[in-house]
């Protein structure tokens, strides 16, 4: 039986993965022609001027950009091929798939419109008059994308909680009594994932997170007391 599971996992890892690419290939083709454009839109929150070292390093980076902004698009595609072909393992609502997207959405817009200037500006602050920055477009495409989609998968906090509660992994009574380890991880995981070592930029992620664990336990609380009522979830 065992084994029967994993091969029905392998298969739906494979037909998801392969759905998933195409959709990704789709959007990545489309967000080529708008490369540029998406480029001077991550410049302009920041106001970093980029440079380029090699002649077929703006081509290659618009070629990154464009993969990277068509996973960002399909976003919404690839969250519901994974619900599609997950569900006849792991029974989830639909409705998982819609918060799911616009958490994410939430979060990398709050990173592009707070963090990733905050912390860029942080750190040119160590330039100096002999010390001149001079930031790669490839380096600025890839450390602001970076930062953006860790925002954005951040933000997932809640329904990866409640996804582990489904799975039978989590309870609420669990979850409230580890709150002090919680906060520690969460600590450690802003500061690493934050590009400056200032508390600042590490609070404008610890806080959303906790505040999205806090609201993670409360959806599971809810979850649980519905059970306990009717039965169902």
């Amino acid at each position: 039986m065992d084994r029967e599971k994993l091969i029905r996992g392998l298969e739906v890892l494979r037909r998801f993965t392969l759905h998933a690419l195409f959709v990704v290939g789709i959007a990545s083709a489309g967000s080529f022609f708008f490369a540029k454009r998406l480029l001077l839109l991550l410049l302009k929150v920041t106001g970093t001027k980029v440079y380029y070292f090699t002649l077929p390093e703006v081509f290659l980076s618009m070629v990154e950009l464009s993969i990277i902004s068509g996973i960002f698009f399909s976003i919404p595609a690839i969250f519901f091929l994974f619900w599609k072909n997950i569900r006849p393992l792991v029974k989830i609502n639909f409705v998982y798939v819609l918060f799911a997207t616009l958490l994410f959405y939430v979060g990398s817009i709050f990173c592009y419109l707070f963090v990733l200037k905050s912390g860029i500006t942080f750190l040119l602050g160590y330039a100096s008059d002999k010390v001149k920055p001079m930031i790669s477009v490839e380096r600025y495409i890839l450390f602001s994308t970076a930062m953006i989609f860790a925002f954005g998968i951040t933000f997932e906090t809640p329904l990866f909680l409640l996804l582990l509660r489904r799975l039978g992994i989590v309870t609420y009574e669990g979850l409230a009594k580890k709150r002090r380890y919680a906060i520690l991880f969460i600590t450690i995981f802003a500061a690493v994932i934050t590009p400056t070592p200032d508390v600042y930029n590490m609070m404008l992620l610890a806080v959303p997170t906790y505040m999205l664990y806090e609201i993670g336990l409360l959806a599971i609380r809810f979850s649980e007391q519905k059970k306990g009522n009717d039965g169902t979830e």
